[in-house]
């Protein structure tokens, strides 16, 4: 007996002293970046991981130190989910973006962002709970800025393509301002009007975005005025020269109809820093970003920024996703003054590489007139970048030593080293409490690695591709045909085998793969939705399906992968141990990481009545032996369910599954008898709310 009563005094003071780290975690950073890989799913991982040599000697067996190649293949916990959007079964960027903004609530209509389709009522997203409640925030692409995906996170309006507008959301927190931002303009027909550009949506109101680094300055920038910020300036503020031109890089002209200088106006009027350079980005002051200081507003291109193959070699003045995602973790832990903050950042030229096709299509001559697109693979790209394939003719040059696994190859490289950055953060305690999740809102073009470059063409067919390594034989021909295993030669050299051959190149002190020779087993890929397969593209006059023009590639409705890890041992392996998740499964973890006691419902939707999360879930006993108690008050009539885990984030009983309750406080027994000694979470949902508590089993 008193050996038990000494137990259970250590238990007690070791949960008392899990309280007391727990209270002091409470006043650190909080820090959570979710990664978007834009039509990411699994194949194009898979491309870049066998281009970094995984599966040859060191890098075969899990056992191998070199075995995980990648900064996605380390993150510890994993799931799939599914994509579908609320009015298709194939979603676009939109909706699928909503839903990690938004949660539940963001489930909806395609090309809608973060808005009910039904009521046109703007949905609060996580980023705009959490600057209300003291975070930083901030949006990172390679895209527009203003495309989907970041603006899912910060902008709400019922049509994806309304860039301008989508602009003037970001750069306004009041209704003041947004309607300062209209009248602006110097003709009087674009000057505000609530009945056409409607009014700045109330999750916004208040909300300043700390960071916005990306492409897209086309829709910051007036069309018939000339503006200072289209130069492309270093540090010091001297033009940037454009060696294939021997000219100023430039932004170009911006595409705003209402002649609004909006960057102008982020600087003068809204106290911006902003740079369009990479030399600028990586050399800011960052005293100047204190907690009452100036934003950073960074755009590095008039549309997307460049694909990363082409950025090499043709626009290395553009920073690279790595380099964004950096100054951006620096920018907001100088913004947050201790509180932390709350990351988004997307890799979108991945899916633009998948709508194009890019290297699985060559454009021959129509006999029926114009040009079409045939199926083709393991040709060098078209000269003109990643998407040349939409312009490129018959005769249209190709490079001499790009393919399209290269474009892939690299696209992913340079999110992987995004990703890279955020477990750099969280690998160091002095940065606080960290949150990493690595997702897609969808897959695109049925990509696929379908084989190496053979430039023996051993399958005697012409097309130099081959699957796998040649098969085993015998040196001495008498014996073919014997079973002994004797003078036996291993296909493809054995040892060595069948793998991708690549060497590093190095570029701005980043390893990349490339091929290591013109002939070597390069990475062959292809694509399932295409022209001939999915009927884009397709002339009613000739039935033709594939006249060049239209997207070769669209989204499809394949599961996704998510990687997670924090460095707090509690949120990332919640994803683990539930099977196949929806994909508003990742926003309740994220805002219970930061604590948003006041983020309406991340799994339904928020409006007048609403509960909030109840802080007076119960358990007790605390320690138990067999049994103990939950107890929890409903405050509006609805849905509980109350779910045991163990430490590991694996869900071991349910014990109400989506039971409706009254009004009051209610308690329900849990059987713990067969449980192991242990600590375990008790999850209890209420009308979509995340509580969650700690016991001990004895």
């Amino acid at each position: 007996m008193r050996t038990k009563h000494l137990l259970l005094g250590s238990l007690v003071l070791a949960t008392a002293a899990r309280q007391e780290v727990s209270a002091q975690a409470a006043a650190t950073n909080n820090n959570v970046i979710i990664y978007i890989g834009d039509g990411f799913g699994l194949a194009p991982k898979t491309a870049a991981r066998m281009a970094m040599g995984q599966g040859t000697a060191g890098k075969r067996f899990a056992s191998d130190p070199g075995f995980q190649v990648l900064a996605l293949d380390k993150l510890k916990y994993n799931a799939t989910v599914t994509t579908h959007s609320l009015n298709s079964w194939i979603t676009d960027s939109a909706p699928g973006a909503s839903v990690y903004a938004c949660g539940k609530a963001g489930k909806q209509d395609n090309e809608v962002l973060s808005l009910n389709p039904a009521s046109g009522a703007p949905i609060e997203t996580i980023l705009e709970a959490a600057k209300k409640q003291g975070y930083a925030v901030g949006i990172v692409s390679t895209a527009r800025i203003t495309h989907a995906t970041p603006a899912a996170f910060a902008s709400h309006i019922w049509y994806r393509d309304l860039e301008d507008y989508i602009a003037a959301q970001y750069i306004a927190s009041t209704q003041t301002q947004y309607q300062a931002i209209f009248d602006a303009s110097p003709t009087a027909a674009f000057k505000y009007q609530a009945n056409r550009d409607w009014v700045l949506p109330a999750p916004k109101v208040g909300v300043e975005l700390d960071v916005v680094l990306g492409g897209g300055s086309r829709h910051f920038l007036p069309r018939n005025v000339a503006s200072s910020y289209e130069t492309i300036v270093d540090r010091t503020g001297a033009p940037i020269i454009d060696p294939a031109t021997s000219a100023p890089a430039t932004l170009t002209r911006g595409r705003r109809a209402d002649d609004v200088d909006l960057v102008r106006y982020a600087v003068t009027e809204r106290n911006y820093a902003f740079v369009n350079s990479r030399d600028a980005l990586n050399n800011i002051d960052l005293a100047q970003f204190g907690p009452g200081g100036k934003k950073l507003l960074g755009l590095f291109n008039a549309s997307h920024v460049n694909y990363e193959q082409d950025r090499q070699t043709s626009a290395p003045w553009e920073p690279s996703l790595a380099e964004m995602t950096a100054a951006a973790i620096k920018v907001l832990q100088a913004k947050s003054n201790g509180k932390g903050f709350f990351l988004m950042v997307e890799a979108g030229r991945i899916d633009h590489l998948e709508h194009a096709n890019t290297g699985g299509l060559t454009v021959v001559a129509n006999p029926a007139g114009g040009n079409q697109y045939i199926i083709d693979t393991d040709k060098p790209a078209y000269v003109g970048g990643g998407e040349a394939n939409y312009v490129a003719t018959p005769t249209t040059a190709r490079t001499t030593n790009v393919y399209a696994s290269d474009y892939m190859i690299k696209e992913v490289m340079a999110f992987d080293y995004a990703v890279a950055e955020g477990r750099a953060l969280l690998a160091a305690p002095s940065n606080g409490r960290t949150l990493i999740f690595s997702t897609s809102d969808h897959e695109c073009g049925g990509f696929a690695v379908t084989g190496l470059h053979d430039e023996a063409d051993a399958q005697r067919n012409g097309t130099k591709i081959r699957t796998y390594s040649g098969q085993i034989t015998k040196s001495v021909a008498a014996e073919a045909g014997y079973a002994t295993p004797t003078n036996l030669v291993r296909g493809d050299g054995g040892t060595g085998g069948w793998f991708p051959d690549y060497v590093m190149n190095n570029f701005q002190g980043k390893d990349y793969p490339q091929p290591a020779s013109a002939t070597g087993k390069r990475i062959v890929v292809a694509y399932g939705s295409n022209p001939l397969t999915n009927g884009n593209g397709t002339r009613a006059s000739t039935g033709v399906g594939s006249n060049q023009g239209a997207t070769p590639g669209n989204h499809t409705p394949q599961d996704i992968w998510v990687g997670a890890e924090d460095n707090t041992a509690t949120h990332a392996q919640q994803i683990t141990g539930r099977g196949l998740l929806d994909n508003t499964a990742i926003t309740p973890i994220m805002a219970d990481f930061l604590r948003l006691t006041d983020f309406g419902s991340t799994l339904g939707l928020r409006g007048p009545g609403a509960t909030k999360a109840e802080s007076n879930v119960l358990l007790s006993p605390v320690p138990f032996e067999d049994q103990f108690k939950v107890s929890f008050t409903v405050t509006s009539p609805g849905a509980v369910t109350v779910e045991l885990f163990n430490q590991l984030g694996q869900k071991v009983q349910t014990v109400v599954a989506d039971k409706n309750y009254g009004l009051g406080t209610h308690a329900v027994a849990v059987d713990g008898s067969r449980l192991k000694t242990g600590i375990y979470i008790a999850s209890v949902i209420i009308n979509g709310q995340v509580v969650s508590k700690k016991t001990i089993k004895l």
